[in-house]
């Protein structure tokens, strides 16, 4: 993928599912991955939002009164994707 990326003028791409989530450097090949994507109990993902790009975590947490709440952390980013050009 990186050598395809690099052949290409450095097209920011976006893949999943390998199990390694990646978050580049802005000096480096512009691949993501959001890594496995579903766990028991949280979902991972890449989340453009306003030209930025960010890694996600999306999981289930108990407030202190016992509810259920879907909580969303950001693990890398926000980035600025024209920082990536």
């Amino acid at each position: 993928m990186k050598s395809w990326i690099t052949a290409n003028s450095n097209q920011l791409t976006i893949i999943g599912h390998t199990h390694r989530p990646r978050f580049p450097q802005i000096d480096e090949v512009p691949l993501f991955n959001d890594g496995s994507a579903v766990h028991p109990r949280s979902i991972t993902g890449i989340e453009i939002v306003a030209n930025t790009i960010s890694l996600i975590k999306w999981h289930i947490i108990s407030t202190s009164d016992g509810f259920l709440k879907i909580k969303k952390n950001v693990l890398e980013g926000p980035t600025p994707i024209a920082d990536y050009k």
